[in-house]
């Protein structure tokens, strides 16, 4: 019975998603920003958990930051990802000479000059601005097939949609297939992977490193496979700039081959990745999920803390 409820479930929700998708390809870029924005505003007032978690994580990432100005920033968040969530569903009806007229790159040196090592490329993004766009991008302007590494949607008719986008222009979703195996046989053929690691691993998996100037548990994977790779990493991040424009920028590269062994412990690398993807976020931090619950643990701490003691009956 329930295996039939799921069945069900899928294919509403994918007939929703199609409803959705063709009602933002009729939309231009300003009338879908103005709806994503005020989606993202409802969504704010009508989410108390996801409103709680918000005003936290950026309680604790700006202390010194005036209340009011934080309220505006909560505001602001809400409405970018209001905004991007819709103008995802646009960009999957735009060809590729659309596609690249919404984008401005800049830093293509910085890829460049990683890829001159010969041991293929690593990019390390964030959940900000719209990621997807960044990673199309790459598929655009390089000539390495590049591995996007995901977790896969739990509908698996919604999946298929996705990665049929995520696989424009040449790149190739790994989702759970032999990943480790993949990725490392793909670096070594000069290939190119890009990873997400800005979110809450379980303490089991994950290393404890700062964040903005809190203690997060941080997946040690990607500076396991630094170390064992030497791949340079080029931070990437893909801007919302305005309505159908983004901006695609490329950083400095990490290089592997010029750091010394205890720089290349899980520890100390992961505490690095960390600093870039901050240094990132704080560039624009309006962009940024702060809707992710990343400090879980100081989040339901501080819940303890405050709630009233249970008193006897």
């Amino acid at each position: 019975m329930s295996r039939e409820r799921s069945a069900v479930r899928n294919r509403l929700e994918f007939a929703l998603y199609r409803l959705v998708r063709a009602g933002a390809g009729a939309l231009g870029p300003r009338a879908l920003s103005r709806l994503g924005s005020a989606a993202g505003g409802a969504f704010l007032a009508a989410s108390a958990r996801r409103r709680e978690i918000l005003r936290f994580n950026l309680s604790l990432a700006f202390p010194e930051m005036p209340e009011d100005e934080r309220r505006r920033m909560a505001r602001e968040v809400s409405r970018h990802f209001g905004r991007v969530s819709l103008d995802i569903l646009r960009l999957q009806r735009l060809d590729r000479e659309e596609f690249q007229r919404s984008v401005t790159v800049d830093g293509e040196q910085h890829v460049a000059a990683a890829a001159e090592r010969g041991r293929g490329i690593i990019y390390l993004a964030a959940h900000m601005g719209l990621w997807e766009v960044a990673a199309l991008t790459i598929g655009l302007i390089r000539p390495e097939t590049f591995l996007i590494v995901n977790r896969p949607l739990d509908n698996p008719l919604l999946e298929a949609e996705v990665a049929a986008f995520r696989s424009r222009f040449g790149n190739e979703p790994l989702g759970k297939r032999q990943v480790l195996r993949t990725i490392l046989h793909h670096l070594a053929e000069r290939g190119a992977v890009g990873f997400l690691v800005d979110q809450r691993v379980n303490p089991d998996v994950g290393v404890e490193v700062p964040f903005f100037g809190h203690p997060t548990w941080t997946h040690p994977a990607l500076a396991r496979i630094v170390r064992k790779t030497r791949t340079p990493v080029v931070p990437v991040c893909a801007l919302w700039e305005g309505p159908g424009r983004y901006q695609v920028s490329f950083f400095a590269p990490l290089l592997p081959d010029e750091l010394g062994e205890a720089e290349l412990e899980d520890l100390t690398l992961t505490r690095r990745f960390s600093e870039i993807t901050e240094w990132m976020i704080r560039r624009r931090p309006e962009q940024w999920l702060w809707f992710h619950d990343r400090w879980r643990h100081l989040r339901l701490e501080a819940e303890r803390r405050t709630s009233p003691p249970q008193g006897r009956r």
